[in-house]
C-alpha cells in the first residue's frame, strides 16, 4: 500500500528536508511536488524499487520517458537500489529513501559552448537526425530542487577551494547561486527579488560549509558579505529580472549550469575499489592469446604496495574512467559511495572510506555503447567491452555497492546505446525484462512509431506495441493498414490496460497473462475503428540500438565511439598486398569452399615505417637482419573458379578491416601469376570440431561455455559494425590454445567466411544446412546479423555434441525438407540451455536475440553450469562420406583424357594419423553426359566387393554435389604396367597375377558388368602377391536376357585392346572383355616392355596410318587373323590361351571361369620348377 503524506515543514526554502514519518514502512522522500507533499510511504507487501520509483514519478508528475533518469537512493548506506531490488516490510521495518535523478548528462541545457550538447534523438530531417530536449518541465523542476538541496548540503564544500583566488571565486559564485535560488522563488510566487530576499535568508541558499564560515566571521565581515549580496540582488533585479530577460526556466538552466562549473563531479559517481584489473581476455580468465600478461593498470600489490587502490568514475558524457590512488589519512570523502549529502563525516570510517590521494590522471576505459556485457560475483564486478578488452575483478565494499555500480552502467547503456537491452540479470529492470519477453518498445513518440510501421508496410498487418508516453499502466497497440488504390496507409492506436500481471485490450472483455498472448490471440481477429479495419499479423519488434527519442545523443561524445558501431565502407577493396617472394608454400592442409589450403611461411620485416621509403631492390639485396619468417595459412582460390576472384578479394578486404582477439588475422593477399592467395595467421590446434572429437574425454562444460562466449564476443563485435559473417560453424573456428591443462583456459578464433553466400550455388547453400539460416538458402543474401544468430545456435549445439550434428550426413533433399517442414535439431538435456538455443534457432529472423543478449544469457548459463549433454545419442557418421577439408594432397598419381588420380591423406583427426587414399576426379566438366557416366562409375564400384577389385572407400562432394570425387584404397606399388617394367617376374609369378585378374573379372561378370577397359595400366599392385582391377570409367551393365551392349557415345577408346566386334559394330559383351584379357596377358608376359606394347606391335603391322583410318586398317588386319606375336619366353600353352581369347567368334572364346582353371593348372606346373627372378631394374 502506497500513501502520500507529510508536506514540507519549511515554506521559505525548499532545500530543507522535513522529518520522515516515524511509523513502519518504506518512506520515499520527494524533493518537489506540485502539491508540496514530501514523502510517499509503502507499508504492506513486497515491492520492487521500480514500483516505488513509478509511484514517486506519478506523485511528482514525471512522464515515463524521463522516469528512467531517476532512481532510489539510500542516504544511510550511500547506495542506489537497482530497479529489481525487492523491499519487504517484514524483513525491514523502516527505511527512508530519496527519489533522485541519477542519470545525468552535463550540458543537457546547452549553455556551455565548451562541452558537447545533449539532446534526445528526433525524427530525421534530411540527412541529419534532429534533437529534442532531454527533460520536460516537471523533470526540470524536480532536478532544480534536487540540485538546490545538493548545493546547500555541500556537494562542493568550501574546503575544496584551494588558494585565495579560488576561494574568492567560490564565495562569489555561491552568492550568485543564492541570487538565482531566490529569483526562481520570486518568479514562482509573483514577488520581487528584494521581497523574497528579505523573507528568506541567503544563508539558507549557500553551502553549509560557507554558511558556518560566515557565522564564525567577525561582525564587520558579516556586514560586508551582506552588503555584497544586497548589491548582487539589486543589480540582478535591475539588469535582468526587470528587463524580462530571465523566466523561471532560464533561471533553472543558469543555476544548474553554474553548479556544473562549481562542482565538476556533479552528476557523476565515483567508486573506491580495493582491486581492479584490465585484461584482453573478455573477462573469462583465458588471457590474451598473443599476450597473457596483465594490461597496464592492473592491480599489483608488489608494485603499488598494500595501500594501493583504484578509483572508478562514471559520468553520462565521459563513460567509465579510472585511476590509481593511495590511502594517506582516515578522513571522509564525500564523493565516494556517492554520498551526495555529506553524511559520512558522522560515521566511523573503514579503510575503504579513507580519503585517497590520487597519483594518476583519469584514464578512459570505455563509453557505454562499447560495453558488451557485465558479470557480478558477490562484491566483484567485471565489465567486458565489444573489443574483448575488460575491466575485471573490480572489488567493491559490498555486494550492495556492486549492484549499485552495475545498475548505474546498465541505466546509462539503455539511455545511450540500446533502450531495450539490459546488461546482466542481477540488475535488470522488471519492465525491461517484460518488454523483451513480449516484444514491447519503450514510450516512443508517435513520429518514431509511424516511421517504423511505414518501413514494415510492405507486409499486411504490421503492428507495434509500446508503453504509453503518459500512463505508466497503459500499453499502446499501433496498427498500420496497408495502403490501397494509391491512398496513404492508415495508422490507428488501441489501448491495452495493465493491472498487476493482467493485460486487457480496451473494449474487449478478455484478460491475458502476457501482452504476447494477447497480440497472438488478435491475429485471428479483425480490429475495427469506425469504418476502418485492421489486421494484426507481423509484430515490429525492437531492434538492437534502434534510434528513437528513447536514446540520448551526446554530440561530440558519441562520435568518439561510433566508428566501432557503424558499418565499414566495403565498396572499395582494402587489404595489404603481399609479394609472392615473401611467401613460401608448404604442405597441403585440405580443401575449403572452392579453395585449397596450405601451410606456409611469410617473411615479415622490422621497422616497416622506415623501410617503406627504401627502394624495393635494396630491400631484397641488402643484409637487413630484422626480418623473420612466421607460420601462416595460405588459402588459394581454385583455378577453375577465377570468375569469383572478386568475391574472394572482398572476403579478404572484409577481414582486413576488422580487428578482434577472437577473429583470425588476415595478413593480406598475394597474386602469384594466375593464383590468388589469401594469407592468414596460423592457428596451432586446428578446427574446433576436430579438436572436440579428439579431446572429448577432457573437455568440460565450462570449457565449452568459455569457447561459446568467445565466439559470441567476436560475432557481437561484427554485429556492432553491421557486418555479417555468413559461415559460422565449428569447422570454421580454430583452437589457438587448448586450455585443458590445469589453470589454463581455451582460446579460439573465428576464421574468415570464405566465398560469400550469394556467390555459391543453391546446392552449395543447401549443403550448409543446418548451419546456414533458412532465409539465406533461396537467395544466399544474409538478412542482417540474424543469419549469424541462427548459425551460432547450430554451432553451440555442435559444441555441446563434441563437434557433431545429426544432419552432417544427410542428403541435399533431406536437408531441404528439414527446413521446409520447420524441423528442429536435437536439443541438450538442460531445459535452460535448450530454451536459449531455441531462441537462436527460431525460423523468424527478427525474433532471434542480438549477440549482446547471447553473451548475457551465456554468462548466466555458465554460472548455473547446467548439463549440456544431448537428450539422445547421435547416429554414427557415414564412413563412406569423405569431407574435402580433411583431404590433404600429397602428389598426382596419373591421369587420362577425362580424369586424374591423386594421392591424399585423409586425416579427420588432424593429427597426422590419417590414411592414404587414392582420389579420382574428372579433370574438367564435360557436360551432363560425362557427369552421368562418372556417377555411374562410382555407383558400380560402390556395389563391388572382391579381393581382386580395388576397394571403394567413399565419395567426396563439392559445390553442393555438382562435383564428386571417388575415394579408393591407395595401392602404393602403382599400376601393373609400371610394376612389370621395374620387376622381372618369373612365369609362375606372372601367371599368379593373370589368374587374379581373371578372378576379379569373373566376379565382375557375375554382377553382369562388362569392364570395357581391361589393360595392365588399369590393374593395380598391392604387394608382390596381389593385384586388383581398377578404373571402371567405361564399365557398362548388361541387363538379364541381353548378351551385349552397343555403345553410342563418342569418346577415346583403347582400340588396341578391343575385340574385333567392338571396333566394327560397337558391340560389347562378356566375350569382348575376354579379348581384352588376352591383350593384358600379352602385356604381362612381355614384362611391360614398351617396345613390345600392343600399340607399338599393331602399328608395326599396319604401317604408316593416321586418324580415323587407324581403326579401319586395324579391323582389316584382325579380319586376316593377324594377332599380337607370342612373347619371348612365353610358354606355348599360355600363348594358346591368348589365341583362344582372340578368337574371331565371340562364342568360341573361353569364359573367365575356364581361364582361372587353365591358368592355375599351368601356374602349378611352373611353381614346381625353380623360380627365376632377375634383379630389380632401376628406373
Amino acid at each position: 500500500m502506497m500513501s502520500g503524506r507529510s508536506k514540507s515543514a519549511r515554506t521559505g526554502s525548499s532545500t530543507g528536508q522535513c522529518e520522515p514519518p516515524q511509523g513502519p514502512g518504506f518512506h520515499v522522500y520527494l524533493f518537489w511536488t506540485k502539491g508540496g507533499e514530501r514523502y510517499l510511504t509503502h507499508t504492506e507487501g513486497k515491492v520492487t524499487a521500480e514500483e516505488l520509483s513509478i509511484s514517486a514519478a506519478q506523485a511528482v508528475g514525471i512522464t515515463p520517458l524521463c522516469h528512467v533518469l531517476f532512481s532510489l537512493y539510500d542516504p544511510e548506506s550511500h547506495c542506489w537500489y537497482s530497479p529489481n531490488h525487492f523491499f519487504n516490510p517484514e524483513e525491514q521495518t523502516s527505511l527512508t529513501l530519496h527519489y533522485r535523478m541519477r542519470f545525468y548528462f552535463r550540458n543537457w541545457h546547452g549553455l556551455s559552448e565548451k562541452e558537447p550538447s545533449v539532446v534526445r534523438y528526433a525524427p530525421r530531417s534530411g540527412t541529419e537526425h534532429g534533437g529534442s530536449p532531454l527533460l520536460e518541465m516537471t523533470s526540470l523542476e524536480y532536478l532544480f530542487c534536487q540540485a538546490k538541496f545538493d548545493f546547500v548540503n555541500d556537494v562542493t564544500p568550501m574546503e575544496d577551494a584551494q588558494g585565495k583566488e579560488e576561494l574568492s571565486r567560490y564565495k562569489n559564485e555561491s552568492l550568485g547561486m543564492a541570487v538565482l535560488h531566490l529569483s526562481h522563488q520570486a518568479l514562482r510566487t509573483g514577488c520581487t527579488l528584494q521581497e523574497v530576499a528579505k523573507s528568506v535568508s541567503f544563508m539558507r541558499c549557500i553551502p553549509r560549509s560557507f554558511s558556518k564560515h560566515i557565522v564564525r566571521d567577525n561582525f564587520l565581515t558579516k556586514i560586508r558579505i551582506r552588503r555584497v549580496f544586497a548589491k548582487f540582488v539589486r543589480t540582478f533585479q535591475e539588469h535582468t529580472v526587470d528587463l524580462g530577460r530571465l523566466g523561471s526556466q532560464e533561471v533553472m538552466y543558469k543555476y544548474l549550469s553554474t553548479l556544473e562549473q562549481l562542482a565538476p563531479r556533479f552528476g557523476t559517481e565515483t567508486f573506491l575499489t580495493a582491486h581492479l584489473e584490465l585484461r584482453k581476455d573478455g573477462g573469462d580468465g583465458s588471457g590474451s592469446y598473443l599476450n597473457t600478461s596483465h594490461a597496464h593498470g592492473a592491480s599489483d600489490p608488489e608494485n603499488f604496495g598494500p595501500q594501493a587502490m583504484h578509483e572508478v568514475m562514471v559520468s553520462g558524457t565521459k563513460g567509465i574512467q579510472w585511476r590509481k590512488i593511495t590511502v594517506q589519512k582516515a578522513q571522509a570523502n564525500s564523493y565516494f559511495g556517492n554520498d551526495y549529502l555529506g553524511n559520512r563525516k558522522s560515521v566511523k570510517q573503514s579503510p575503504l572510506q579513507q580519503e585517497p590521494k590520487s597519483f594518476d590522471t583519469w584514464t578512459s576505459f570505455c563509453d557505454f555503447p562499447e560495453i558488451s556485457h557485465i558479470t557480478i560475483t558477490g562484491a566483484n564486478v567485471s565489465i567486458i567491452k565489444q573489443d574483448n578488452f575488460s575491466m575485471v575483478r573490480v572489488q567493491m565494499n559490498s555486494s550492495l555497492e556492486a549492484l549499485s555500480f552495475v545498475s548505474l552502467l546498465d541505466g546509462y547503456f539503455r539511455l545511450t546505446a540500446d533502450a531495450h537491452h539490459y546488461l546482466c540479470h542481477e540488475v535488470a529492470p522488471p519492465r525491461v525484462v517484460l518488454s523483451a519477453t513480449n516484444g514491447l518498445h519503450g514510450p516512443m513518440n508517435d513520429d518514431f512509431v509511424l516511421q517504423r510501421l511505414r518501413k514494415e508496410a510492405v507486409e499486411e498487418g504490421a503492428f507495434l506495441v509500446r508503453w504509453s508516453v503518459l500512463d505508466y499502466h497503459r500499453i499502446i497497440l499501433a496498427v498500420l493498414n496497408k495502403s490501397q488504390n494509391g491512398q496513404a496507409a492508415i495508422h490507428k492506436q488501441f489501448r491495452i490496460l495493465n493491472s498487476g500481471s493482467v493485460f486487457a485490450l480496451e473494449g474487449w472483455n478478455r484478460e491475458f497473462s502476457s501482452v504476447k498472448e494477447l497480440t497472438d490471440s488478435l491475429k485471428t481477429f479483425v480490429l475495427k475503428s469506425g469504418t476502418d479495419n485492421f489486421t494484426v499479423k507481423k509484430c515490429c519488434l525492437p531492434r538492437p540500438a534502434e534510434l528513437s527519442n528513447l536514446l540520448v545523443m551526446r554530440q561530440g561524445a558519441d562520435q568518439c565511439v561510433q566508428p566501432d558501431s557503424v558499418a565499414l565502407c566495403l565498396t572499395q577493396l582494402r587489404f595489404h598486398q603481399i609479394k609472392d617472394k615473401e611467401i613460401t608454400q608448404e604442405q597441403h592442409l585440405g580443401r575449403g569452399t572452392r579453395t585449397n589450403i596450405y601451410l606456409g611461411s611469410l617473411l615479415v620485416w622490422g621497422r616497416e615505417e622506415e623501410e617503406e621509403e627504401e627502394d624495393e631492390e635494396d630491400k631484397w639485396n641488402n643484409n637487413l637482419t630484422d626480418r623473420k619468417e612466421i607460420r601462416v595459412v595460405l588459402k588459394i582460390l581454385d583455378q577453375s573458379h577465377k570468375d569469383i576472384a572478386l568475391a574472394f578479394f572482398e572476403t579478404a578486404s572484409l577481414m582486413s578491416q576488422v580487428s578482434h582477439s577472437h577473429l583470425v588475422f588476415v595478413h593480406g593477399v598475394s597474386v602469384k601469376g594466375s593464383e590468388n592467395v589469401m594469407v592468414e595467421e596460423f592457428v596451432e590446434f586446428g578446427p574446433l570440431d576436430v579438436f572436440l572429437r579428439r579431446e572429448r574425454a577432457l573437455v568440460t562444460p565450462q570449457w565449452k561455455y568459455t569457447v561459446a562466449k568467445q565466439l559470441a564476443s567476436a560475432l557481437s563485435y561484427l554485429e556492432t559494425k553491421q557486418l555479417v559473417h555468413g559461415n559460422v560453424c565449428a569447422k570454421n573456428i580454430l583452437v589457438a590454445r587448448r586450455g585443458l591443462e590445469e589453470g589454463t583456459f581455451p582460446f579460439v578464433k573465428l576464421s574468415d567466411p570464405g566465398i560469400a553466400l550469394n556467390v555459391l550455388s543453391r546446392e552449395e547453400r543447401v549443403e550448409r544446412i543446418p548451419w546456414i539460416a533458412p532465409e539465406c538458402v533461396p537467395s544466399g543474401a544474409p538478412i542482417g546479423s540474424a543469419a549469424d544468430q541462427w548459425s551460432f545456435g547450430a554451432t553451440l549445439l555442435e559444441i555441446c555434441n563434441n563437434g557433431d550434428l545429426p544432419m552432417s550426413g544427410s542428403t541435399l533433399t533431406e536437408k531441404e525438407r528439414f527446413y521446409e517442414t520447420r524441423s528442429r535439431l536435437t536439443e541438450p538435456s538442460s531445459q535452460e540451455l535448450a530454451s536459449f538455443i531455441s531462441m537462436c534457432l527460431t525460423y523468424e529472423p527478427r525474433e532471434r536475440p542480438s549477440f549482446r543478449t547471447v553473451l548475457r544469457e551465456l554468462t548466466e548459463l555458465q554460472i548455473k553450469n547446467p548439463d549440456i549433454s544431448p537428450l539422445e545419442s547421435l547416429p554414427d557418421a557415414n564412413p563412406n562420406v569423405f569431407l574435402k577439408r580433411y583431404l590433404k594432397k600429397i602428389r598426382d598419381l596419373g591421369e587420362g583424357h577425362f580424369g586424374k588420380v591423386m594421392l591424399y591423406v585423409y586425416d579427420p583427426a588432424n593429427d597426422g594419423t590419417g590414411d592414404y587414399v587414392a582420389v579420382k576426379a574428372l579433370k574438367h566438366e564435360g557436360g551432363s553426359h560425362l557427369h552421368e557416366g562418372w556417377m555411374k562409375e562410382i555407383e558400380i564400384l560402390k556395389s563391388l566387393y572382391h579381393s581382386n577389385i580395388v576397394k571403394y572407400k567413399g565419395c567426396c562432394s563439392e559445390l553442393g554435389g555438382q562435383t564428386v570425387q571417388l575415394i579408393m584404397e591407395f595401392l602404393p606399388l602403382g599400376s601393373l604396367r609400371e610394376y612389370l617394367a621395374k620387376h622381372r617376374l618369373g612365369v609362375a609369378h606372372s601367371l599368379l597375377f593373370a589368374q587374379q585378374i581373371c578372378q576379379g573379372m569373373d566376379y565382375l561378370h557375375s554382377k553382369r558388368y562388362i569392364h570395357r577397359d581391361l589393360a595392365a595400366r588399369n590393374v593395380l599392385v598391392e604387394n608382390e602377391h596381389l593385384v586388383k582391377i581398377g578404373d571402371f570409367g567405361l564399365t557398362k551393365y548388361i541387363p538379364e536376357g541381353d548378351v551385349y551392349y552397343r555403345v553410342r557415345e563418342d569418346g577415346d577408346s583403347p582400340v588396341y585392346w578391343y575385340a574385333i566386334e567392338c571396333l566394327k559394330e560397337s558391340k560389347f559383351s562378356f566375350s569382348s572383355d575376354i579379348w581384352s584379357f588376352g591383350v593384358t596377358l600379352y602385356e604381362v608376359l612381355t614384362h611391360g616392355d614398351h617396345r613390345q606394347s600392343p600399340p607399338v606391335k599393331f602399328i608395326q603391322m599396319m604401317g604408316n596410318v593416321q586418324g580415323q583410318m587407324t581403326v579401319m586398317v586395324l579391323i582389316k588386319l584382325l579380319e586376316k587373323h593377324n594377332r599380337l606375336p607370342c612373347p619371348r619366353d612365353c610358354p606355348s600353352e599360355v600363348h594358346m590361351l591368348m589365341q583362344h581369347c582372340w578368337d574371331f567368334d565371340p562364342a568360341r572364346r573361353p569364359s573367365f571361369k575356364s581361364l582361372i582353371e587353365s591358368i592355375e593348372a599351368i601356374r602349378k606346373t611352373y611353381e614346381r620348377q625353380p623360380n627365376v627372378r632377375l634383379a630389380q631394374i632401376s628406373q
